[in-house]
């Protein structure tokens, strides 16, 4: 049968006998995307497809230096270990400027920017990035900050000069080909509109089959991720110590930071016009809903951590935009 590489088009001949019933998990050898092929129920036999120069099963090695940010140790650890077959050089950071001031020292390929980092948000940081002319070169992409599969249903309008975004539920199955792409300049392919056809290249090579040891370490970098999240930022149900405090200001943050990512134009006309919450009342309420969920009826009533976090949002936004 003949499958396409849904990120870069390259087309590969692939015998459909492996596929089983529930489908399978291939690597594509070009880009390095993961995707899943499932057995249509009747197949019409492919036109023969001429032959055509092999391409290179992988992209160039050389050694990639890339940074990862994320206030979370755990979860840095786990993306590294994404990372680790690659020819990369991976350094980790949990603080806003020091992966700042470390872009400024190493001048990275990737910086892998959370936006909810402390000490300066992950959106600051790209923007210092952007200023600087000497780190035109560095491509950046910055992480939603909250693992949900479900909550968003949108892109986000602007990167405040990031190259892309990723949430971290794709981070094990789409990060290191976004990091290639970059790195290697290839702009990723949009979908054909109406009658259009999408350019594509022929391959003779075999798309990689991901046996079930790659796909066991996929769900266990996205478990980690998942509760390297909540760790940072659940405290327990009676807790009331600095540390559960501590938590729930992370967390209040983290929701913040995610509704700057996806609302940049909003969170700005709010700022101006002095109708950031009546701009932002669906988010808002989301994100606090949310943070009730979370965060104990005991540490909720005597803290207005997230009220707090927003208002210094505002005063940073004022700052930015000199009013």
């Amino acid at each position: 049968m003949l499958i396409i590489c849904p990120s870069c088009k390259t087309k590969f001949s692939f015998d459909d006998s492996k596929i089983g019933p529930q489908g399978i998990k291939l690597r594509c050898s070009k880009c390095r995307t993961i995707f899943s092929v499932t057995r249509k129920l009747e197949t019409p036999v492919p036109a023969p497809v001429p032959p055509a120069p092999p391409v290179a099963a992988t992209p160039a090695a050389r050694n990639i230096k890339v940074i990862i940010a994320n206030e979370s140790a755990s979860f840095c650890g786990a993306v590294a270990k994404i990372l680790e077959p690659e020819p990369f050089t991976v350094l980790t950071f949990n603080d806003g400027k020091e992966a700042f001031e470390a872009v400024q020292r190493v001048r990275p390929d990737v910086i892998l920017l959370d936006v909810a980092l402390p000490s300066m948000y992950g959106f600051e940081v790209c923007e210092r990035i952007r200023k600087d002319p000497a780190l035109s070169a560095v491509k950046i992409i910055l992480i939603a900050a909250i693992y949900d599969k479900t909550r968003y249903k949108r892109s986000p309008i602007s990167l405040y000069g990031a190259d892309d975004y990723i949430e971290k539920h794709h981070i094990p199955d789409s990060l290191v080909s976004m990091i290639y792409r970059y790195v290697t300049d290839q702009k990723p392919l949009e979908k054909p509109r109406g009658d259009e056809s999408a350019t594509v290249s022929e391959s003779m090579v075999t798309p990689q089959h991901l046996d079930q040891k790659e796909i066991n370490a996929q769900l266990d970098a996205r478990r980690q991720m998942q509760a390297a999240e909540e760790q940072e930022t659940v405290p327990p149900a009676a807790a009331i110590s600095s540390e559960a405090h501590e938590k729930a200001k992370r967390l209040a943050r983290i929701i913040v930071s995610d509704i700057i990512l996806y609302n940049q134009t909003k969170v700005e006309e709010g700022v101006k016009n002095g109708s950031f919450y009546s701009l932002l009342e669906d988010d808002i309420r989301e994100g606090r809903a949310l943070y009730e969920r979370r965060v104990p009826e005991e540490i909720r009533k005597n803290t207005s951590f997230l009220d707090t976090a927003f208002e210094e949002l505002i005063a940073k936004k004022k700052q930015e935009l000199k009013l």
